[in-house]
């Protein structure tokens, strides 16, 4: 059967002497898994609409184990990000993102749409870390994650200073409940107020919002603990991000 959709390219790798195997989030069926025949040859027409974060129109065929990709029309190469070495990791950051987390075959059609939107935002207006933390909450409530940010999970207690996030719980826990509870973080108030406009707010706040530079680094710390926790992976290109915040001015320094 026949079908086609947009995507964006999450992932490629070899398969046989002149093929790759390409890893698809698609608006249509979710995350797959695609071999492109003939792409590693130079006049190849899929070569353009096949490298990471392209965002293409594909014709695919349907298997039984994979699809077959037939043709491809390239959609936003998202030139502004790809010329900066910083937006272009943070790109490669989601795509890693959805490969490792997202099981195939699954329509996701709202995280695509957030997709589309953050990679617009950043490719036009800059590297905003809040568009990259937006992306890492829509994708946990996407996974059935979203983080409980209103009451205290154990006992119903309204929100308050002093209460902390559990990871093994998905949310706030308040002192008094947090005796025996070992997998907690310390959550600031500014921190939670992020969390909260990430998780119920609109992508177009962001660019209004004013953050500390502290704030930035808990909240990107708390998510990336609370993803991996809950994911059970590690994310090589944030590493790799992180170690160029160290060479290039202190693990402070976020951009």
């Amino acid at each position: 059967m026949n079908y086609n959709s947009r995507g964006f390219i999450l992932r490629q790798r070899d398969y046989r002497d002149s093929d790759k195997l390409l890893s698809i989030f698609t608006e249509q069926k979710g995350k797959i898994t695609a071999v492109a025949k003939g792409i590693k040859k130079p006049k190849s027409s899929l070569r353009a609409c096949a490298q990471p974060f392209c965002h293409a129109y594909f014709h695919l065929n349907q298997g039984r184990e994979m699809d077959l990709l037939t043709q491809g029309r390239l959609l936003d190469f998202y030139a502004n990000s790809r010329s900066d070495l910083e937006r272009s990791l943070y790109c490669i950051y989601l795509m890693e993102l959805l490969d490792k987390s997202l099981m195939e075959n699954i329509p996701l059609p709202g995280l695509y749409h957030v997709l589309l939107e953050v990679l617009t935002a950043v490719n036009e207006q800059g590297l905003n870390p809040l568009f990259i933390r937006y992306f890492e909450v829509r994708l946990l409530s996407s996974l059935g994650y979203k983080p409980v940010l209103t009451h205290c999970l154990s006992c119903n207690r309204k929100a308050a200073a002093g209460f902390h996030f559990s990871l093994s719980e998905g949310g706030l826990i308040c002192p008094a409940c947090n005796g025996e509870n070992s997998g907690v973080i310390n959550i600031s108030g500014e921190t939670l107020g992020l969390l909260r406009l990430l998780s119920e707010g609109s992508f177009q706040t962001l660019p209004r919002v004013k953050a500390s530079p502290g704030g930035l680094v808990q909240l990107e710390r708390l998510l990336e603990t609370y993803l991996e926790y809950h994911l059970d992976r590690k994310f090589k290109v944030k590493n790799t991000i992180r170690v160029l915040k160290r060479t290039l001015g202190g693990e402070n320094n976020l951009f």
